[in-house]
C-alpha cells in the first residue's frame, strides 16, 4: 500500500537530488521505502539521505522542503527515468 506524502518541486541532475515538499500532516524519514511517480517516472528506493537547508536530518515533517538523494538506474532507451517537477512521492506502508 502506498501513501502520498509529497511532491517533487525540482531535480538537480548533477548531484542526483530531488527537492521535495512534504505535505502537511505527513512525514518522511531515513529508512522509509518510497516511490516517485509521474507520467514518465517510476523510481522505488529506500530513503538513505535526507537534508533540510543542506543539513542532514533523520526525519522531516509536513510543510518541510527537503533534499532527497535519488538513486538513478540507467535506462536502456526512451525517456530518462528521473524525478520531474510535479511528480508525486509515495511512502510504501505495509
Amino acid at each position: 500500500m502506498e501513501e502520498e506524502v509529497g511532491e517533487v518541486i525540482d531535480f538537480f541532475k548533477k548531484i542526483s537530488v530531488a527537492a521535495v515538499r512534504i505535505y502537511p500532516g505527513k512525514s518522511l524519514k531515513l529508512g522509509d521505502r518510497i516511490v516517485i511517480k509521474g507520467p514518465h517516472t517510476c523510481i522505488e528506493q529506500v530513503v538513505d539521505s535526507l537534508q533540510i537547508e543542506h543539513k542532514p536530518v533523520a526525519e522531516a515533517g509536513g510543510g518541510a522542503e527537503v533534499g532527497l538523494l535519488v538513486h538513478l538506474v540507467p535506462q536502456e532507451e526512451g525517456i530518462p527515468n528521473v524525478p520531474r517537477e510535479g511528480n508525486k512521492v509515495y511512502k510504501v506502508v505495509e
